[in-house]
Parts: structure tokens; sequence; C-alpha cells
């Protein structure tokens, strides 16, 4: 799968089959987070792998009653995104790390879905208490959950439903209309 294609056919997968990740993905995945670009190459992330079905269930507990409550405690794995807000770049660059982790997923035939907890005013609480059950330290920052698994089924995406290009970009300034030729 070329990187173009493995961006217009992602899609958040929220139904896994109930099997492991092979280890050699699981690896590639995490590869994939590691040689992520990062703003001064500070690398200010580190991942941890939930596997264990106790931990996944007492994240999934944390989050009692939201969406992602049932996602997270039927996922294989969850990857924890940790990152060292000492670097101006923390959040953009651990979001980075997701997106690499998500796309070589994909090309495996593995599906993802961030999982970002409760909405507020309940999510600063969940967050304190999934760092407290990480074992994450004080100084760093839990940004996000991505759960990976093989899709219970593969759904082809043809078009997603995404703003038109123009609507969302400029040139030069603002507000300008982009202008590329045909192609």
């Amino acid at each position: 799968m070329h990187v173009f294609q493995a961006v217009s056919t992602n899609i958040a997968v929220r139904e896994f089959q109930d099997r492991p990740l092979n280890e050699e993905h699981l690896r590639q995945i995490l590869e994939a987070g590691r040689l992520c670009q990062s703003g001064k190459n500070l690398q200010p992330w580190h991942f941890i792998v939930v596997r264990d079905k106790q931990l996944l269930n007492g994240l999934a507990d944390l989050m009692r009653g939201d969406l992602d409550e049932p996602v997270v405690r039927k996922a294989p794995v969850a990857i924890a995104i940790v990152s060292d807000p000492t670097s101006e770049f923390h959040v953009l660059d651990a979001g980075r790390t997701a997106q690499n982790m998500t796309l070589a997923a994909w090309e495996l035939g593995i599906g993802s879905c961030f999982m970002s907890g409760p909405e507020q005013p309940d999510r600063e609480p969940y967050r304190e208490k999934a760092h407290d059950l990480l074992g994450i330290p004080d100084r760093l920052n839990l940004v996000d959950l991505v759960v990976f698994g093989y899709p219970k089924r593969r759904t082809v995406v043809r078009r997603k439903k995404r703003k038109e290009l123009q609507e969302i970009a400029s040139e030069k300034r603002y507000g300008n209309p982009l202008v590329l030729g045909e192609s």
C-alpha cells in the first residue's frame, strides 16, 4: 500500500477480532512511531503498550458510560502516548507519532482509533487516574490512547466525507483562493 492510499482509506475502527496482534506487526507499529520526525529532533515521546486485559479493563472503567469504554475493553492492544512538556512541540510531535502508527497499522490490515476519554468536565479526572494507573511520572503528559486490532470487518472507503481542498487551503494569505493546475 502506498502512503497516499493509506491516508485516503484509513478510518477509525472500533470493532476488533478477538485475537492478539502479531508481535512483528506490533513492532512495526511502534517503530513507525519511534522513527517519526520531531521538532528540533527532541523526540519527546514515550509509548506504553497495554495488552493485559485487566489493565485494559481498568482503563475502560475510567471511561464508564463514555462511547470509548467498550472499545477499550474489547481492543487487543492500546498504546498510551506520553509526551514530555519541556518540549514546546510535545503535543504536536505526539500526534505525529500516533499518525505514523495508525498509517503503518492500516497498511498491515490493522485498524485503530484514538481514545481521548470522557467528554469535559470528566476528561481531566480521567486523565489523572489513567496517569496513575499507567505509572506515568508527574512530569510527563498523557496525550492519548490509541487502540489497535484486526478489524471485525474490513470497510473499503471509496471517498471520505471531507471538506473540499478549496474550503481549507489558501494561497499567500488566509482567504486568498488556492489555484492549482489540472492534474
